[in-house]
């Protein structure tokens, strides 16, 4: 049977003769690749999509991830930190305990101050437990937590004990006066505590072994206990430095003054006047830097210091 044909005239007068047969291919033809073309749009579209989330639910990881980092390393360097405090306040507590138990009389004791001078204290509730468990990033951070938990628990213990010390030492007719528990300087602002901080010039980061009180020049600097001139004199980036032995394993230094009241071998009482604030040496500005040593190792003044004078 003869296929039908049928024409088309064209505006420019032309004639396009075609069969049935082969227009309905054509239309066939053209439906399914217009199928064909929906269907890999709808695809792309849904790989976009799934791209698009994907990004977003990386980008949410990586953010979580960071702050998880962040809050890490904060957790390991607090932890750090009061680790190296407590090994400092517990040598302390040892060094004062052992020197009242060799100079004390104990029978002259008030009533309850033999628990102060046995030689251990009461580990308490914060006794350490732990185990093989394998750990990640989040049981870490629980780890660290638990951890400075129990050291803030141990520190705050050892200070009553060094403060229960401290108060039986003052008890003692002239020992107090070569124990460095005096302020310095006549007032001042701490410009920078005692532990790591960023360098005043470099702005690296530094573990700073005293304390910087801010003070007027020329204010007079005091020994903040009785002792012998080790050094006076300068001493690079100190500056102009004086250096005390209180005796007892108890040193202390003074850095950055402007000008020197005393000079080596000589004997200082506790508040006579060894030197000046100035800012000589490695100095941004007027301060005295300040240190306290137990038995060849700094410690944070603030473990001896008594109060700060106004």
């Amino acid at each position: 049977m003869q296929d039908k044909f049928c024409e088309l005239r064209l505006a420019n007068g032309k004639v396009m003769r075609f069969t049935y047969g082969k227009l309905k291919l054509s239309i066939a033809t053209a439906c399914l690749i217009l199928l064909g073309v929906t269907i890999t749009a709808g695809y792309f579209y849904a790989q976009l999509a799934d791209y698009r989330s994907e990004a977003v639910e990386f980008n949410a990881y990586k953010e979580h991830k960071e702050e998880q980092q962040n809050k890490l390393e904060q957790l390991l360097n607090n932890n750090e930190k009061m680790l190296r405090d407590m090994a400092e306040i517990s040598n302390l507590e040892k060094k004062l305990r052992r020197a009242i138990i060799r100079d004390v009389d104990s029978s002259t004791l008030n009533p309850g101050t033999g628990a102060i001078l046995n030689t251990e204290t009461s580990v308490g509730s914060y006794t350490g437990q732990g185990g093989p468990k394998a750990m990640d990033t989040n049981s870490t951070m629980a780890v660290l937590q638990a951890q400075d938990e129990n050291i803030s628990r141990m520190i705050a213990v050892t200070k009553k004990s060094v403060s229960e010390l401290l108060g039986e030492i003052e008890g003692r007719s002239g020992t107090l006066a070569t124990f460095p528990d005096r302020w310095p300087t006549d007032g001042g602002v701490i410009s920078s505590n005692y532990g790591g901080r960023v360098d005043p010039v470099s702005k690296g980061f530094e573990y700073h072994v005293g304390l910087d009180i801010a003070v007027d020049f020329g204010t007079p600097v005091y020994a903040t206990a009785a002792g012998t001139v080790e050094q006076a004199g300068w001493n690079g980036g100190y500056g102009r430095f004086v250096r005390l032995n209180h005796g007892n394993g108890y040193v202390t230094a003074y850095g950055h003054m402007s000008g020197l009241a005393v000079s080596a071998g000589q004997q200082v009482i506790k508040g006579e006047i060894i030197g000046f604030v100035g800012s000589t040496g490695y100095s941004t500005g007027p301060h005295l830097h300040y240190e306290v040593m137990a038995d060849g190792k700094n410690i944070d003044p603030f473990y001896v210091i008594k109060e700060k004078r106004k």
